[in-house]
């Protein structure tokens, strides 16, 4: 329209080497386009491009340039016919040489799609078909108006050009140019071994080999997905496995299962345009899964039994009926560990003998199991007697050893020769488990007897507290009151021996009173109770106690007054052992003793310092021990035993330390209460 509007030759001139300027692109791009197209991106480098170009640019500046060359050359004349006014150019050799040029650059893109078709995936072959026919008919326009002349006014190519772009534009939507099917086709899909479905619009556009044992239905390519893999939507949705029907004329063998996952596939407008289904087979995971289940479900089995026989049996059954192992047993060794004999066995093991399983020292296959705690597995029952129990129909044999429990035997039919590796990882696992319900089932027992032994224990405590009660301390006060009546008859030369006694039997009442308090609170250790006592009440009351016993000694306080600690009545006497330990063992007549009390750091701190002899190092710990006896007095050191164990139960600490310069301090610390007295 640009040329037969033109008002005069120069425009018209200029208009036509402007159209043949942009058809002189349109087969290079065309080239370009197919091997872009066909995979072929390698070919379109630095080096190519400029070679396909070479010619196509020479031609268009020798157009530009010279005037005897060119689309609109000086042959260029207005024409007129049929009432139409267009230019008439005869062209030279040079027009006709870039014409072929171009023509076999066009040809080549052609074959090279034409090439494609053939090797090409369906999807691709059906676009290929659409894009050539497309191309065709432009290059048709163009062969036909360029060699023949059809003495018409002017071309019908922007015709042509128009109706290639109509198809193109159908083809573009009948075949879903800008679909995902051609990418999931090329990449996905032949890449794959698992099963892989494209689908649209509910409907299945492609689908590679892995994936055609599924369909329930012969012409795939178009069909809904749920008639074609009826489930398979659900499976997905809900997040569970699936496991297809198997067709009536196609048996799968083992039905398989399978993780199935869904892909949406949006485009560069993020629009969906369709979903791949990913299904990776979990066959053997499965079955992982369901034998862990049941391997789960025999742990909680040992959990309902104590006895190690009925444990026993229960990991027997297991191995039956979940790891498939017909003839499994269990063995333990006797009491001087010289035969290993069967405890529990399978239903058919057990129907196959007539006694029970029993192998010496002399058969090594067992016991050297059992011995150096490695499993061992046998292909056969060769290495056991032939003829005690050669005649069962085992086909392999795998020993697992149960710690010093016994061995775990678990064998298979004739069917199988072998073990496969996650059978002996089951089996290693049922061992583990056996093992350690045996361990817990022991554990239990010998903590029952344990538990017997200091209900025992505490009977004789009970016992001999009533002998303290009743026996030691009644002698005690008989004696106490003799001497009171015999203490007027004694003469002058008996005093010394006199108060010798009364000083032992007054020891040995306040002896009889801290062993009866020691042994009660040990032997109610685990049900004491203790509420909130004043320890500044507590540690005044035995102050004052030792200085109305001592005049002698001289004591010091420091006591912060309303502090509290968990404790119960026997407190004050826990402070006053301390308080006379440090009276007693001072090597002077007139002992000086300094008390304080006071918080620190969230705890209750008390101190007994003393200016005496002081404590070595080494005996700073063993004061507390039970049997330590002091090596002036020679009187057993019961009451810092006493002080200790009241301690525990407090949840506090006591410990000594070197004052300074001379004499040593007793720190007792207390959790701090701050509950109401």
């Amino acid at each position: 329209m640009l040329v037969l509007t033109s008002s005069s030759l120069v425009s018209a001139r200029r208009w036509t080497t402007l159209i043949g300027i942009c058809v002189t692109a349109i087969p290079i791009l065309w080239l370009t386009f197919a091997l872009e197209y066909t995979g072929r991106e390698d070919w379109v480098t630095r080096t190519t491009l400029p070679l396909i170009w070479a010619e196509p640019v020479c031609y268009i500046v020798f157009a530009l340039v010279s005037p005897a060359r060119g689309f609109a050359n000086e042959t260029a004349r207005l024409t007129t016919s049929d009432g139409l006014t267009a230019l008439s150019v005869v062209h030279t050799g040079s027009f006709y040489f870039h014409l072929v040029y171009l023509f076999v650059v066009l040809v080549t893109g052609f074959g090279f799609l034409t090439s494609f078709v053939v090797q090409a995936d369906r999807l691709y072959r059906k676009q290929t078909v659409a894009i050539i026919l497309a191309g065709l008919v432009p290059f048709f326009s163009i062969s036909v108006f360029s060699v023949v002349d059809l003495n018409v006014a002017f071309g019908l190519t922007p015709v042509f050009f128009a109706a290639s772009g109509i198809l193109d534009s159908l083809a573009l939507f009948r075949y879903n140019f800008l679909d995902v099917a051609p990418l999931a086709s090329e990449v996905v899909l032949s890449e794959m071994d698992d099963p892989v479905i494209v689908v649209t619009d509910g409907r299945i556009v492609e689908y590679n080999s892995a994936a055609e044992p599924l369909f329930q239905v012969d012409s795939v390519v178009g069909s809904q997905l749920e008639t074609a893999v009826p489930g398979l939507l659900d499976a997905v949705s809900c997040g569970h496995s699936f496991t297809p029907a198997v067709r009536t004329d196609d048996s799968m063998g083992e039905t398989p299962v399978y993780d199935p996952r869904s892909t949406p596939i949006r485009d560069h407008h993020d629009a969906h345009r369709g979903d791949i289904f990913v299904l990776r087979e979990i066959t053997e995971q499965k079955r992982r899964e369901e034998t862990l289940r049941a391997l789960q479900s025999a742990t909680r089995r040992f959990m309902d039994v104590e006895r190690p026989e009925a444990i026993a049996d229960v990991a027997v059954q297991t191995a039956d009926e979940v790891l498939d192992h017909p003839y499994s047993a269990i063995l333990f060794p006797d009491d001087d560990e010289t035969i290993l004999r069967s405890v529990a066995m399978t239903s058919l093991l057990e129907r196959g003998l007539d006694e029970e399983l029993a192998f010496s020292r002399d058969v090594e296959s067992m016991w050297s199991v059992f011995e150096s705690g490695t499993p061992v597995v046998y292909e056969s029952l060769d290495l056991l007697p032939r003829s005690k129990y050669g005649y069962l129909p085992v086909g392999c044999l795998l020993l697992l050893p149960l710690g010093e429990h016994g061995v775990l035997g678990v064998g298979s039919d004739t069917r199988k020769r072998t073990f496969t590796e996650n059978e002996r990882r089951f089996a290693r696992v049922l061992a583990s488990t056996t093992e350690t319900a045996l361990d817990r089932a022991r554990r239990e027992r010998e903590l029952r007897e344990s538990q017997a032994m200091v209900e025992e224990r505490t009977e004789q405590i009970e016992f001999f507290n009533g002998v303290l009660r009743h026996d030691i301390l009644n002698g005690i006060t008989v004696v106490n009151g003799n001497l009171e009546l015999l203490e007027p008859h004694v003469k002058a030369s008996g005093t010394s021996y006199f108060d010798t006694v009364r000083k032992w039997s007054e020891d040995i009442g306040a002896l009889t009173e801290k062993v009866r308090s020691v042994s009660q609170t040990v032997t109610d250790s685990e049900s004491v109770s203790l509420e909130s006592v004043s320890l500044s009440a507590a540690v005044t009351r035995r102050v004052t106690k030792v200085r109305d016993t001592y005049p002698n000694a001289s004591v010091e306080t420091d006591i912060e007054e309303g502090l509290t600690v968990a404790g119960n009545e026997l407190l004050g006497e826990v402070v006053e052992n301390v308080l006379l330990n440090a009276i007693e063992h001072h090597d002077d007549r007139s002992p000086s003793l300094v008390v304080r009390a006071r918080r620190s750091e969230g705890s209750v701190r008390v101190e007994i310092e003393d200016d005496g002899p002081g404590i070595s190092d080494g005996m700073k710990t063993q004061v507390f021990d039970r049997n330590v006896t002091s090596e002036t007095t020679g009187s057993i050191g019961f009451g810092l035993y006493f002080v200790s164990v009241m301690m525990d139960q407090y949840g506090g600490a006591v410990w000594f330390e070197d004052a300074d310069p001379r004499g040593t301090v007793a720190v007792l610390t207390f959790p701090q209460d701050d509950r109401p007295e």
